[in-house]
């Protein structure tokens, strides 16, 4: 028996042995088929391993998702939300049903307040932290251009210009409200001297495989490192991303669903994931950018 298995069936009999606790049905909700969250989902999946766990991919489309959601009215199912659109397309439909947000970069904007049946864990970490994390990594990167939907992540764009300034960094900001004007905002930003470095922020608008793959293609020939907030993008070809880490996002979400399948139902807060410094050092290698020695030992990995 592998090591794996044998977590999940411990997890799944202390659940059974738990007092109040019974199966349930979670249904995952995910705004769109993202890579960078699986191994969230994975976790969740171990974490709630005494539940049956099914996904469901609203590919973007909200009529899709009033149309998956329909299908769940009535039923006894603890709601895992994963992004804007799943999140608040769950409390349009489905208001009364327990939900577990996660994804989601602003939840008081959608108005997901924490509350005795609605609870999730924050998909952010302070933005001043992410800049100075980059700077440790590149200290020569001073210049930080980002493209961003300001419906998505203009506050976590303000944010980090503002903390930039305390770090002696500067942010180059181009919001772009669709898809169509990416290609051009990425250029214009990677011409010349504009800036050392592209950042791309957890918004959905540039977590489609051509997007992410067009970012990190162009910077690359352009001889200028990517900035990210997910271990799975630097593995694609970013040189560092400090976010949240994705494996403890679906461990705590998992655990927020054992509560509430087990009828936990006073408020339970928000949760905090731990943070992950990630540094793709062949990138390095490429770039001709030398990690200082500190940076590669605070690093949790090192591609």
């Amino acid at each position: 028996m592998t090591g794996t298995r044998r977590l999940g069936i411990v997890a799944a009999l202390l659940l059974a042995l738990a007092p109040g606790a019974r199966a349930a049905d979670v249904a995952v909700l995910k705004s769109s088929e993202v890579a960078a969250w699986r191994p969230a989902i994975d976790a969740l999946r171990k974490s709630a391993a005494g539940h049956t766990v099914t996904e469901y991919d609203f590919r973007g489309d909200r009529a899709v998702a009033d149309q998956v959601l329909g299908t769940l009215k009535g039923k006894p199912v603890v709601l895992v939300a994963m992004g804007n659109l799943a999140a608040q397309a769950a409390r349009a439909v489905l208001p009364d049903a327990p939900l577990v947000f996660c994804m989601v970069q602003d939840p008081a904007k959608l108005g997901l307040v924490a509350g005795p049946n609605v609870t999730g864990v924050a998909f952010a970490l302070p933005v001043k932290n992410q800049i100075a994390a980059f700077r440790m990594v590149n200290p020569r990167g001073t210049r930080i251009g980002v493209v961003f939907n300001p419906d998505n992540s203009g506050r976590q764009v303000e944010e980090a210009t503002k903390a930039a300034e305390l770090l002696r960094v500067a942010v180059i900001a181009r919001p772009v409200p669709s898809l169509s004007e990416i290609p051009q905002a990425v250029r214009a930003l990677l011409s010349g001297d504009t800036v050392d470095a592209l950042w791309i922020p957890a918004d959905p608008l540039l977590l489609n495989d051509a997007t992410r793959r067009y970012i990190l293609t162009e910077s690359l020939k352009a001889g200028k490192p990517v900035y990210a907030f997910s271990a799975s993008l630097v593995a694609e070809g970013a040189l560092v991303s400090n976010g949240p880490d994705m494996t403890s996002i679906g461990e705590q979400a998992g655990d927020l669903v054992n509560r509430l399948a087990a009828g936990d139902k006073p408020r339970i807060d928000v949760l905090f994931p731990r943070a992950e410094l990630v540094i793709n050092n062949k990138i390095a290698g490429k770039l001709k950018i030398v990690v200082p020695p500190d940076a590669l030992k605070a690093a949790g990995k090192v591609l």
